[in-house]
C-alpha cells in the first residue's frame, strides 16, 4: 500500500508545495503510461511480424526504439521543467505520445510503427521523468524514496498485468486494438494532469533567452551532475537493478512463445510473475526507507540480485526447459530491483536541489538507454535463445553491483579520518 508523506513533513528541506487531493492518482496513470504502453503489445510481436510483412527481430526494434526515445527525450525534458515549470512541461510530454499512441493504430508498415513509437516514447517519458522531479520538490530525498517506491508498485502491477488483456486483444481484435487503448489512456492523463498537478520549480525566464542561451544552460547542469561520482554511482546502480526487468519484457515473449512453445494468449500469465518480486521489493522499500535509510536497502538488494542472476544463468547451461527456469530467478531478481531502483534514483535526486529536473532527466536517460542497450544485445544470440537472455540479466546485475561498490568506497572515504 502507498503510504503518503504529507508535504509538510518535506518542509524542513524547503520545499512548501501542497499538491492537490488527486496528485498522486495522477502521477500512478501519468508513470505507469509508460510501461503500459511497453508491455500491452508485447504478446502481439509474432502477429505483427506476419501483419507488416517483416520478421520478429525488426518488431523487437519498436522496443529498442521506444526505450532510446524514451531515455534521450528525458535529457530535454528534465531541464525543460526546471526552467519552464513542470505542470507545462508535463502537459506537451503526455499531449505528444497521445498523438503518437494514435498514430501507431494506424501503421501502414514497419518502417512507420517504429517512427511512431519513437513519437510515442519521446512524449510518455514526461510523466516519469516530470513526475519524479515534482515529487522531489514535495516531499524531499527520503520522503521521495518512500513516494517513488509506492508509485513503483502501481507501475509495476500496470507492467505485470498488461500483457494479459494485451494477449485477449490480439486475440480478439488483432494488435492494432493495444495501441488504441494506450491512446484512449493517455488522453485521460492529460485531462488528469491539467487539473491536478501543481506547478513548480518554474525559474524566471528573461525576455531576450534564446535557444543558445538555454542549450548552454543545460550543458552546465549536465556537466555538474556528470562531475559529480555520487550522482554517477547512484545512476549506474538503478540502471543495473532495473535493466533486468526491460531486458525480461523485450526477450521473454521470443524465448518463451517460440523457445518454448508457451500459446500467446497464455504468455501474460508467465510475464505477470516476475513483477509480483517487484511489487514485494518495493513494498518492502516503502514501509523501510525511513528506517533503514536509502544505502541500507540498496546493500540489501544487491545481495540478493547478483545470485539470482547467476542462477538463471546455470540453469539455462544446463538446458533446462521450463518456462520456470526463466521465470523463477527472474520473480527474485525483480523483488531484489524494487528494494534497489527507488533508493538508487532517490539518492540520485539528492546531489544537488538545485537541478532536480536535470537530475531525474539523466538518471532516467541513463537507466533506458542501459536497458535498451542490453535489450539490442539479446540479438547476438538465436531468437528464442535462453542462455543469451540470462547473460545478459546477469551482467545487468553485475553492473548494479560494481556500481554500488564504487559508491560504498566513496562513503568510506567521506568518513575516513583526515591525516594529521
Amino acid at each position: 500500500m502507498l503510504k503518503i508523506v504529507h508535504a509538510d513533513q518535506a518542509a524542513v528541506e524547503g520545499f512548501t508545495v501542497v499538491p492537490g487531493r488527486f496528485f498522486l492518482l495522477t502521477l500512478i496513470i501519468t508513470c505507469s503510461l509508460g510501461m503500459l504502453s511497453s508491455t500491452i503489445y508485447v504478446p502481439s510481436i509474432p502477429a505483427i511480424a506476419s501483419a507488416l510483412e517483416t520478421s520478429v527481430a525488426r518488431v523487437q526494434l519498436t522496443f529498442v526504439g521506444y526505450l532510446l526515445a524514451f531515455a534521450g527525450s528525458m535529457l530535454a525534458l528534465g531541464p525543460l521543467s526546471d526552467r519552464y515549470g513542470r505542470k507545462r512541461t508535463m502537459i506537451c510530454g503526455v499531449a505528444l505520445g497521445a498523438l503518437g499512441s494514435a498514430s501507431c493504430v494506424v501503421s501502414p508498415t514497419i518502417g512507420f510503427l517504429i517512427a511512431s513509437r519513437i513519437i510515442q516514447g519521446i512524449g510518455l517519458s514526461a510523466g516519469l521523468v516530470v513526475g519524479r522531479a515534482t515529487i522531489r520538490d514535495i516531499y524531499g530525498r527520503d520522503g521521495a524514496a518512500q513516494i517513488i517506491a509506492g508509485i513503483a508498485i502501481a507501475m509495476t502491477l500496470v507492467q505485470a498485468f498488461a500483457p494479459i488483456p494485451g494477449g485477449y486483444l490480439q486475440a480478439w481484435v488483432g494488435w492494432r486494438a493495444n495501441f488504441a487503448a494506450v491512446t484512449a489512456f493517455a488522453f485521460v492523463a492529460l485531462a488528469l494532469v491539467i487539473c491536478n498537478v501543481p506547478d513548480t520549480a518554474s525559474a524566471p525566464q528573461p525576455p531576450s533567452e534564446t535557444a543558445r542561451m538555454l542549450a548552454r544552460m543545460m550543458l552546465a547542469s549536465y556537466r555538474t551532475l556528470i562531475g559529480t561520482r555520487r550522482f554517477l554511482a547512484y545512476a549506474f546502480t538503478a540502471t543495473g537493478a532495473h535493466a533486468g526487468f526491460h531486458i525480461f519484457a523485450a526477450g521473454a515473449p521470443a524465448v518463451l512463445i517460440i523457445g518454448f512453445g508457451v500459446a500467446p494468449e497464455d504468455y501474460g500469465y508467465y510475464a505477470s510473475l516476475p513483477p509480483i518480486g517487484f511489487l514485494v521489493g518495493s513494498f518492502l522499500s516503502n514501509r523501510m526507507t525511513r528506517r533503514l535509510g536509502i544505502d541500507a536497502l540498496i546493500a540489501l538488494g544487491s545481495a540478493v540480485l547478483v545470485p539470482a542472476g547467476l542462477v538463471m544463468l546455470i540453469l539455462a547451461l544446463l538446458h533446462v526447459m521450463s518456462p520456470y527456469a526463466i521465470v523463477g530467478p527472474m520473480i527474485v531478481i525483480c523483488c531484489a530491483s524494487g528494494l534497489i531502483t527507488p533508493n538508487a534514483v532517490a539518492g540520485s535526486l539528492g546531489v544537488n536541489r538545485e537541478i532536480v529536473g536535470t537530475a531525474s532527466g539523466l538518471v532516467s536517460f541513463i537507466q533506458m538507454t542501459g536497458a535498451a542497450a542490453a535489450t539490442a544485445a539479446l540479438s547476438l544470440g538465436s531468437s528464442g535463445n535462453p542462455r543469451m537472455l540470462a547473460i545478459v540479466i546477469a551482467f545487468a546485475g553485475l553492473l548494479a553491483l560494481t556500481a554500488f561498490g564504487s559508491l560504498t568506497r566513496l562513503s568510506a572515504q567521506a568518513d575516513a579520518p583526515a591525516s594529521v
